[in-house]
């Protein structure tokens, strides 16, 4: 059987990853594991449109390949794998390239997982804040603030309705929307 050219065979995207666990993780049960959760997530057929396969895996890093227009789906299989062999797992994309020598040099030889992120600036403490949007006004404390964040904790009874049904806690206010709005600080 001939190979096919180059032009007409499909084309592949390759994702770098980083295995978070609380112990050791063997491939084969890291390979059973990715497999089961996109056959549960997309069904025998969409998982096999995929193309996943695992093409390599040391020392908790790794190269996934798939195809190239089911790329947010592989993602979104390996953000659901969140327990191999009863430990607690995370999967994190450290970036997605066209070829394995890419991904390689660009994501898995340059970065070491274990450098702790820099810690973010608390501009201004803000107790409590008002804002007028199109629906109406939303008033409370601030709970929390990162940057261009905020975390509003509401004490309008219509708010609180809505954050029940919704099984949140807060509203998550940005500097977006906040723009062009009246706000009391």
């Amino acid at each position: 059987m001939k190979i096919l050219p180059p032009t007409l065979r499909e084309s592949n995207r390759y994702l770098a990853i980083s295995v978070t666990s609380e112990g050791d993780i063997p491939r084969r049960d890291l390979v059973n594991e990715i497999l089961f959760c996109a056959a549960t997530l997309l069904g025998d057929a969409g998982s096999s449109e995929m193309g996943i396969r695992l093409l390599s895996f040391e020392e908790n890093k790794g190269i996934v390949q798939c195809r190239m227009d089911r790329v947010w789906e592989t993602r979104a299989v390996l953000a659901t794998v969140t327990s191999i062999k009863g430990m607690r797992t995370r999967i994190k994309v450290l970036g997605i390239s066209g070829t394995v020598r890419g991904a390689t040099e660009k994501y898995l030889l340059t970065q070491d997982i274990n450098e702790p992120e820099p810690e973010i600036k608390r501009t201004q403490t803000i107790k409590e804040c008002k804002m007028i949007i199109d629906v109406g006004t939303i008033f409370g404390e601030v709970v929390n603030r990162n940057n261009n964040e905020i975390d509003l904790l509401s004490e309008d009874p219509h708010s609180l309705e809505i954050l029940n049904r919704s099984n949140t806690r807060y509203f998550g206010i940005t500097v977006f929307d906040i723009k062009d709005k009246e706000i009391d600080l």
